[in-house]
């Protein structure tokens, strides 16, 4: 390997509006990551997306990659999925959000497991996630359950209308206070014996702010104007970053 030819022996990189953001970027930043790869760096997709939504998405474009992370930073997966960490919402903590959140209406509530979406009974949880059209409430929400659940869990509004072609509703995920993507890449390098100059993350959304700031990361040029705030540098793409990292 020629892991001396890059600046970084690791890239964190977010998915949605991340890696992918057109088609025709997926493509370049798919053969990026094939080329930063056989130089001897490890890729690490980290998402909000469950470890079965990110597979399908990995299977579809063919995306080579080292470890995923999942869930935002609740679970650690392998190449061949294998499950190397997690840090859930306890279920008597999961019981007590739910109570919470059954006082709000016009609301969904999707409940997630290692895997996927998984119906609720009283069971540890990677993440819960809130779906509402309403941007205040969403807002009233993530304020909320910081405040009220702050020893035990921790909660982020996003914007995948951002992404799709459905604009109308905006998203809450609740996932462990001790979990988090920034979390997760610390667990992860330890594993690895990796050290923290060496790992590069790559984020677009509020999710990806703080293992930006961590690690001194880069955001996307159509990032939310609050992470590239805290990027130290700007990129039109994840391959023009891999492109970047070589020496």
């Amino acid at each position: 390997m020629m892991i001396d030819k890059l600046k970084k022996k690791i890239v964190f990189s977010d998915y949605d509006g991340t890696i992918f953001i057109t088609e025709e970027g997926m493509l370049k930043n798919v053969e990026a990551i094939e080329i930063y790869r056989n130089l001897g760096g490890k890729f690490v997709i980290v998402t909000g997306r469950s470890k079965t939504s990110v597979s399908k998405v990995i299977k579809q474009y063919h995306i080579p990659f080292d470890y995923i992370i999942s869930n935002n930073g609740s679970a650690i997966f392998d190449s061949n999925m294998r499950k190397l960490y997690q840090e859930p919402i306890l279920s008597n903590i999961s019981d007590k959000i739910i109570e919470y959140l059954k006082t709000k209406e016009n609301i969904e509530i999707h409940f997630y497991d290692d895997d996927d979406k998984v119906e609720y009974y009283h069971q540890e949880l990677l993440k819960i996630r809130i779906k509402t059209s309403d941007y205040n409430l969403a807002q009233e929400i993530e304020d909320e359950v910081n405040s009220i659940f702050k020893d035990s869990a921790k909660a982020h509004s996003n914007f995948p209308g951002r992404y799709y072609d459905d604009k109308s509703f905006v998203i809450v995920d609740i996932i462990s206070k001790n979990a988090g993507k920034e979390n997760s890449i610390k667990k992860l390098i330890e594993i690895l014996d990796i050290e923290k100059e060496d790992v590069a993350t790559i984020g677009d959304a509020r999710n990806d702010i703080q293992m930006i700031m961590e690690y001194e990361g880069y955001s996307m040029e159509t990032a939310e104007e609050d992470v590239k705030k805290v990027a130290s540098k700007i990129f039109v793409s994840v391959a023009d970053i891999l492109k970047y990292l070589e020496k």
